[in-house]
């Protein structure tokens, strides 16, 4: 019997540093054909996820997608399988130590900058649930990190459900959310989020709610959307306007608390879809396609 293997065109690397007095890890993607002053693609895990775990779960679709447009990918690693985000009602390990994941971020970018050449002015990130949360810490406080952001399966907190401290967006970003409306855990009208009671993560708004909030954050009013039809079964509100960042929700019907892949998910999260893949939309909207 003949294997055959194929071969990633990219290579995988696990890397420690110090933060916080602590060893962090996360996994770097770098494709084999890789340009100068590479753009940074950082996914952030789900809870009770790592980033190999991410990796798999998403059916390593980012890899491939970071691979094909020349970005170095990279999945941080979680205190504790989570990250330190948006939400006051966060009962983990990085919430109780006060994990400092914004610095640890900013410690991402500085290595990649030293080790991959990347441009540090094309930093990107996306995150499902908890990441998509971590991802909307960074950009309320760390303005001009990133040059766009994306989200699955996540929502903003209500107001008296914010992490204290938390700052106001300063710095408009490019802004892409994807949301299932039959997610049972991160409702997409919004209310009480989590597994079941015993897990609350508290009260987000809904998908449209929060999308109009980082719509708002951009400059960007009524006068400025316009919905439209995607594949079927996906709605698209848009916020544009001539120098403004873009905000982008696309509402895919039926799909549950996932990011849209053609990968095999367990049902207790929701169904899937194969209406759209999220790491081609994502190409596309950052500009990357």
């Amino acid at each position: 019997m003949c294997v055959v293997r194929i071969q990633e065109p990219y290579t995988t690397e696990r890397v420690i540093i110090r933060h916080q007095g602590r060893d962090r890890r996360f996994v770097v993607v770098t494709p084999d054909a890789l340009p100068v002053d590479p753009p940074v693609l950082l996914y952030f895990h789900g809870s009770l996820q790592n980033g190999n775990v991410a990796r798999n779960f998403t059916g390593r679709i980012f890899d491939d997608m970071a691979a094909r447009v020349g970005a170095v990918l990279v999945y941080p690693d979680g205190v504790d399988r989570h990250f330190n985000d948006t939400r006051l009602r966060l009962r983990e390990t990085t919430r109780e130590l006060n994990i400092d994941d914004v610095g640890f971020t900013r410690a991402i970018v500085d290595w990649l900058v030293e080790h991959r050449g990347v441009d540090r002015q094309q930093v990107h990130a996306c995150g499902y649930s908890n990441g998509g949360q971590m991802v909307m810490r960074l950009l309320h406080d760390a303005p001009g990190l990133l040059a766009g952001a994306a989200t699955f399966a996540a929502t903003m907190p209500a107001a008296d459900n914010r992490v204290p401290g938390l700052h106001e967006i300063s710095v408009p970003t490019p802004y892409l959310a994807m949301h299932g409306t039959a997610d049972r855990i991160v409702h997409y009208d919004g209310g009480i989020a989590g597994l079941d009671p015993a897990h609350s993560r508290g009260v987000l708004i809904s998908a449209r709610e929060s999308a109009e909030y980082f719509a708002t954050a951009n400059g960007l009013g009524p006068a400025d959307h316009e919905t439209v039809t995607g594949p079927a079964g996906v709605t698209i509100d848009r916020w544009a306007r001539e120098g403004a960042p873009t905000v982008e929700l696309w509402s895919i019907e039926g799909m549950g608390h996932v990011v849209p892949t053609p990968k095999q998910l367990p049902e207790s999260i929701g169904q899937g879809t194969d209406a759209v893949v999220a790491s081609e939309v994502l190409a596309r909207f950052f500009g990357w396609a």
